[in-house]
């Protein structure tokens, strides 16, 4: 056998196996199919459109062809098993009620949305996708949306409550149907709107809404806090408070180095009740430096969620701060003219501005919560 017959020898075999994957990857794409879609509550439903539209956009952009949705919506009437997502469909069952469409899969589309109120007339909405495919050999392939409203998932914000729920859906689509093998050409990215402190007169002083009763010391997920516990830095709890729907804590602590001279700072601690660990921090003064435009010490002397567990204020001796806590980032920090020993924060409104006031022992500072 001369040397070029050995090579073809070696190399048919792999041909072979590179054929055979090859068309079993063919013949898994789909080709035409159809896209149904079941909402889970009242408000999903009022926005069932935004979801069909979307998949049908992602589908198409991938030489999928779709059903059209009248056709679609009868394959849904007369298939009432697909509502179901654990149902058990055989292949005949799919050839009976799927058949006369001239389609090779269903894309299944479970989808569920919430809207709340955000602060400075900001609607936010969250959504959540369940995709099922199933196709003419009965095996079915899903996926399903990571959890939006968390921390790097940040919820949708909107002018209007239509812009913040379909920005949250379209979001959840493409996040749930590329893990399938379906590119998303042009991932829909999430509105988001900043919010900074203004302010304003203290004729102006909110309506403060009551707050939570704060934590006290023997709570046990303050244990939870990565506070620092060393010879040369220690940090103690000065505020702890939890968020309206009790599902985030706020740890508020006060940083001392001894080693080298005596040097203050403090931290914000987040902690999630849920997960039952700390989620983030904050910086609100470093222990290392302390700048000349920072009247008096770095104590953080309160802290509070604002309306909901999104938003987070908190004040030191010199500081005023507003955090976005799922974006991670600081909003806006205020520096006093003069320090205060002590201060509480209040949140309320005044007709329709979101309002926060500062209550000090050098009077009251009221700012209002606007949009950038």
């Amino acid at each position: 056998m001369n040397q070029p017959e050995r090579a073809l020898k070696l190399i048919v075999p792999y041909l072979f196996i590179a054929l055979v994957l090859f068309s079993s990857e063919l013949m898994a794409a789909p080709k035409s199919v159809a896209v149904v879609v079941y909402p889970q509550s009242a408000i999903a439903k009022q926005y069932a459109r935004i979801a069909q539209a979307r998949m049908e956009q992602v589908l198409t952009d991938n030489g999928i062809t779709v059903l059209d949705q009248k056709k679609a919506e009868e394959l849904k009437k007369g298939w009432k098993k697909l509502e179901d997502p654990g149902a058990l469909i055989t292949a005949e069952e799919f050839v009976k009620s799927a058949g006369k469409y001239d389609i090779d899969g269903v894309y299944r589309v479970y989808m569920d949305a919430a809207l709340t109120n955000g602060l400075a007339g900001i609607f936010t909405a969250t959504s959540l996708a369940d995709i099922r495919f199933i196709g003419e050999d009965a095996q079915i392939r899903s996926s399903a949306s990571p959890a939006m409203g968390v921390k790097g998932m940040p919820p949708s914000d909107g002018l209007t409550e239509s812009a913040a729920i379909s920005n949250a859906i379209q979001r959840a689509i493409d996040a749930t149907i590329q893990p399938m093998g379906i590119k998303v050409l042009d991932f829909t990215n999430p509105r988001l709107f900043n919010v900074t402190l203004k302010p304003v007169s203290t004729s102006e002083s909110p309506v403060p809404e009551k707050r939570p009763p704060p934590l006290s010391d023997s709570d046990p997920i303050i244990k939870l806090a990565n506070l620092k516990d060393s010879f040369a830095l220690s940090e103690v709890v000065t505020c702890a408070n939890k968020s309206p729907d009790d599902k985030m804590v706020v740890i508020g602590g006060y940083l001392r180095k001894t080693q080298g001279g005596r040097l203050y700072g403090s931290m914000i601690h987040v902690l999630d009740r849920e997960a039952n660990k700390e989620v983030i921090t904050f910086e609100t003064a470093p222990v290392e430096t302390r700048k000349a435009e920072e009247k008096g010490g770095a104590k953080i002397l309160d802290c509070m969620f604002i309306s909901n567990w999104r938003y987070l204020a908190a004040v030191t001796n010199s500081k005023l701060f507003l955090w976005d806590i799922e974006r991670g980032a600081v909003m806006n920090a205020l520096f006093f003219d003069e320090a205060v020993d002590e201060a509480r924060l209040e949140y309320g409104k005044s007709g329709d501005m979101d309002l926060l006031a500062v209550a000090s022992n050098n009077g009251r500072k009221v700012f209002q919560i606007s949009r950038e």
